[in-house]
């Protein structure tokens, strides 16, 4: 949600189709409730995710496009287009873009989703 002030009158409008810059690339809502989200993730090039958990969700991804590395719990897989995957709360997960051109994502959070349910365990942007 954003709130915008319009003749000193503050109005809340859903920022759905808003971009949501990141180090990595970027992320657009598609759906967003506080226990349902729907998501496009997409990795610029050479990027990467965090290596990190959620302790209040579980999120099921499939690779829209691109080809990418995905570690789950230090095991690393080869992704690449049509491919999905869960992943279970408290799994430690990333994922690293190695094609050419974007990687993209469909994510879809089921659970508390709080973007503030993160935890790090390394993050090559320095991001705690």
């Amino acid at each position: 949600m954003t709130n915008l002030l319009i003749n000193s009158t503050t109005i809340t409008r859903n920022a759905m189709n808003d971009s949501i810059l990141k180090p990595w690339g970027y992320y657009k809502d598609i759906f967003r409730t506080n226990n349902v989200v729907f998501k496009t993730i997409v990795v610029s090039e050479g990027e990467e995710l965090s290596y990190q958990s959620h302790e209040q969700r579980r999120e099921f991804w499939f690779v829209a496009s691109g080809n990418g590395l995905l570690t789950l719990n230090s095991i690393d897989i080869e992704v690449s287009t049509g491919d999905s995957f869960t992943i279970n709360k408290r799994v430690k997960h990333m994922i690293k873009n190695t094609g050419s051109g974007n990687l993209e994502i469909y994510e879809m959070q089921c659970g508390v989703c709080d973007e503030n349910d993160i935890v790090r365990y390394s993050d090559k942007y320095g991001r705690g």
